[in-house]
């Protein structure tokens, strides 16, 4: 009896069409690892550094990017992850997603990078405000004044903590009022996206942060 052989796939690109990285140098590492994904789970935020590949065994797999973009694997189908994109695997489905994945690496390497910030934006944007004697309008004055501090600088937190007049304990209040709004609004970002739990992670203007910087500056 003939053996059935099938090509899958064959691709330099990952799923959103961007060219796959070169090989490491050296001596590989290969991985395979296998995600069981129950009914309504999903993953962290998180991007990954190499090369890795893979089938949905079962059920239906969705991979949401950060900027909104995203695309379902269903079962039997392979899928070519993106690499240096955040993003997340959600299972939308009413069955669980049986998903295993090959990595290529150089031995020891860290394959996947975890986003706890991001987490913890999305926390504070779900948590359901304290009750206020008063409304409170938005905080444009503060992101405004964010903007201002950090201008054509790269800062770190704890600067930008200390130049808003913060106390260095208070970081659920500078992310709830200052960065989630600014990075919502497309006017701040990280230093370092690649490595977001650094130690000496900072932030900066995007090029939309500039203008408002500019013209927030312009009668001074």
């Amino acid at each position: 009896m003939a053996i059935k052989t099938t090509e899958l796939i064959r691709t330099s690109e990952s799923w959103d069409g961007v060219a796959l990285p070169d090989f490491p140098q050296g001596k590989p590492e290969l991985r395979v690892i296998r995600l069981d994904f129950p009914v309504g789970a999903k993953t962290g935020w998180h991007h990954h550094t190499v090369v890795n590949y893979g089938i949905v065994q079962q059920g239906d797999l969705t991979i949401v990017c950060q900027d909104g973009s995203e695309r379902t694997f269903h079962e039997g189908e392979p899928l070519v992850e993106v690499i240096g994109t955040i993003h997340r695997g959600e299972n939308r489905g009413r069955k669980p997603v049986v998903l295993v994945m090959f990595y290529y690496s150089e031995p020891g390497a860290e394959i996947t990078i975890q986003h706890t910030e991001l987490e913890q934006v999305e926390q504070l944007k779900t948590e359901e405000p304290k009750p206020l004697l008063k409304p409170v309008p938005r905080a444009d004055t503060r992101i405004q004044k964010l903007v201002r501090i950090v201008g054509k600088q790269v800062l770190p937190r704890r600067q930008l903590v200390a130049d808003l007049g913060l106390k260095q304990k208070s970081r659920k209040s500078f992310l709830e009022n200052y960065l989630w709004p600014a990075h919502e609004q497309g006017l701040i970002t990280f230093a370092y996206p690649l490595s977001p739990n650094k130690p000496e992670q900072a932030y900066k203007l995007t090029a939309k942060g500039l203008e408002l910087y500019e013209r927030l500056t312009r009668n001074l």
